[in-house]
């Protein structure tokens, strides 16, 4: 599963999770996009998207309960999110 991250343009990219890459893990890699790239009208998988509009790739492996803790970390920083939105 691939997730288009594009709502600011220096810090835009892409977040693709991989369950069992490694028996009972799940992956989790990371890509940055160059910010002169328009992901609106260009995806990773398109032919037209080159190698050099990556400028940073991260990958992870993490146990099940790390993934577990990571996902109670960002339903915090989901409401946390909320919150503050609410207020401005």
């Amino acid at each position: 599963m691939k997730l288009k991250c594009d709502n600011i343009e220096y810090r835009k990219g892409y977040i693709e999770i991989s369950p069992n890459i490694h028996n009972g893990y799940v992956n989790i890699e990371t890509w940055g996009v160059d910010a002169d790239v328009d992901l609106k009208t260009l995806d990773i998988d398109d032919e037209n998207f080159q190698d050099d509009f990556i400028t940073a790739n991260t990958e992870i492996e993490m146990s099940i309960d790390e993934v577990e803790a990571l996902v109670v970390q960002l339903q915090s920083a989901i409401n946390n999110a909320r919150q503050n939105d609410k207020n401005t």
